[in-house]
């Protein structure tokens, strides 16, 4: 179903601030087809491209995200705390990003994050703002740990392509997966098994691993059969894989979980 191996998790974020307009430039500059965001409500129902239920981690704010409105974000800066060089970078809207991961071309793995959220109101809008300005759904895959996210999906456009996430897969995985009609298996490669993906793969699942940043964490299981990965560090894996990257990685603070 994905046409590439390597996914930019959360933008390319070993280089550049995760999900933010900068990190979805550098990885379309670095080759990288495929990249993977965040969606989560503010306050006041705006919807962004942001990891977290609040600004601390990766902003000079703070304050969780229902305390933040469409005006509060563009005053934070969400750069600094990654490296001088991004100062000033501004938190991005998802119709934002949707538009330039469109204009670059790459393809999308969009995963919602609900918190204390419903579906209508963080869902509806991005399917809205997808059926608006996205044209190749084939290369659109929505993801989430939230079952109810995935859902509502399924019922409301069941053309779309979703993946299941988990940590650990749990024993009724077929029967949720089944009820949204999945395409794909997300899981944390530290703890997946090899008999897990091949019974994956007997039921007809593609299955990607989040989030390794070393290639050799992942030898095994690319021996096991699994499609490919969702990575912090695609620049790595390109150069393991034998396609192209431009250069090397960079410090900074990064987290392995999506």
């Amino acid at each position: 179903m994905i046409v590439t191996p390597i996914t930019a998790h959360r933008g390319l974020s070993s280089l550049a601030p995760e999900n933010t307009l900068s990190a979805l430039r550098l990885a379309a500059e670095h080759g990288v087809q495929w990249v993977e965001i965040d969606a989560i409500a503010c306050g006041d129902g705006t919807i962004v491209m942001w990891h977290d239920n609040s600004v601390d981690r990766c902003s000079d704010g703070s304050g969780a995200m229902s305390q933040h409105s469409a005006q509060s974000i563009k005053q934070l800066d969400c750069g600094s705390w990654f490296s001088e060089q991004y100062r000033g970078e501004t938190m991005a809207t998802i119709e934002e990003a949707i538009l330039l991961i469109k204009e670059l071309g790459l393809g999308l793995n969009l995963e919602f994050k609900l918190y204390e959220n419903s579906v209508e109101t963080v869902v509806a809008p991005v399917l809205a703002l997808l059926n608006q300005h996205w044209e190749n759904f084939d290369k659109l895959i929505i993801s989430s740990f939230d079952q109810p996210a995935l859902e509502y999906c399924h019922s409301q456009q069941p053309e779309l392509q979703l993946a299941k996430l988990y940590e650990k897969i749990p024993d009724n995985w077929l029967q949720q997966m089944q009820a949204i009609n999945a395409v794909t298996c997300h899981c944390d490669y530290s703890v997946l098994q090899q008999s897990q993906v091949a019974e994956l793969h007997l039921a007809g699942y593609e299955v990607y691993c989040y989030t390794p940043n070393d290639t050799s964490a992942v030898e095994q299981h690319w021996e096991w059969g699994i499609e490919g990965i969702i990575t912090d560090y695609p620049q790595k894996f390109q150069q393991h894989l034998g396609t192209s990257t431009d250069s090397d990685s960079s410090a900074g603070s990064h987290c392995e979980t999506e």
